[in-house]
């Protein structure tokens, strides 16, 4: 067997040589260059307008997005009050940058003001920062002067210093009524509330019962406090024995 020459042993010593000098390159300089190229610090943008955060961010190569706006004292409308990742830490490139964006003025939940008089309903929207609006009137089985609709719903949130619009009862329509009620009376009882609400006594139904003496009212229709026509009847439940 022949040894191998010196010769070979050279180039066999040059070509491991080469390969180390790669990796060195490979693993030291390129990798690291690439790694770092790819990942960001991510800029502190807390405090700065809208537009002008977004564009630090872009420029920083982030992909910034306004995730939702709220009211914050301490910040003017439209700048941000938090940012998600937090500032300074090191993220990969075209991250995205969650915003939180200033509302400016605050937001109120809306009262239930339906059934109060507008006084009352006066006195509950000054204390939270809010003002009676527009005031339509309409027909209702309200009483005259109570609110029966309100513009926004019970829980919905409006800027504070809002002015909210109201329909106020002007009472029932003329020639209306509303229904008494009945309940516990005897026909002939029943009879007579009705004829002095201007009412009569319209079909009778009878069921059995041992909890009450025969010819009880137990139900009725319309029921109590309805808006009936003057004259119109009112279907009564009676109580029978056998």
């Amino acid at each position: 067997m022949k040894k191998p020459s010196k010769i070979s042993w050279k180039k066999l010593l040059y070509i491991l040589g080469g390969i180390f000098v790669f990796l060195f390159v490979i693993d030291y300089i390129l990798l690291p260059l690439y790694v770092s190229g790819s990942e960001h610090k991510v800029p502190n943008v807390v405090g700065k307008q809208k537009d002008e955060a977004i564009k630090i961010l872009e420029d920083a190569g982030l992909n910034p997005v306004v995730q939702t706006s709220r009211y914050d004292q301490k910040y003017q409308k439209d700048h941000v009050i938090f940012q998600n990742p937090a500032p300074n830490l090191i993220v990969k490139s075209n991250r995205r940058i969650y915003l939180t964006i200033s509302g400016g003025e605050p937001q109120i939940p809306m009262p239930s003001l339906i059934g109060k008089t507008i006084r009352d309903a006066t006195v509950t929207l000054e204390r939270l920062g809010l003002s009676i609006g527009k005031i339509d009137s309409i027909e209702s089985e309200f009483p005259a002067g109570i609110i029966v609709e309100q513009q926004y719903f019970q829980g919905k949130e409006i800027s504070k210093g809002s002015a909210v619009n109201f329909k106020l009862s002007i009472g029932p329509q003329v020639g209306m009524v509303r229904v008494p009620s009945l309940f516990g009376q005897t026909l002939s009882e029943a009879e007579k509330i009705l004829k002095n609400n201007s009412l009569r006594v319209g079909n009778k139904v009878y069921i059995f019962s041992q909890n009450y003496l025969p010819n009880t009212v137990v139900d009725q229709y319309p029921s109590i406090n309805t808006l009936a026509k003057i004259g119109d009847s009112v279907t009564v439940t009676l109580t029978r024995t056998k």
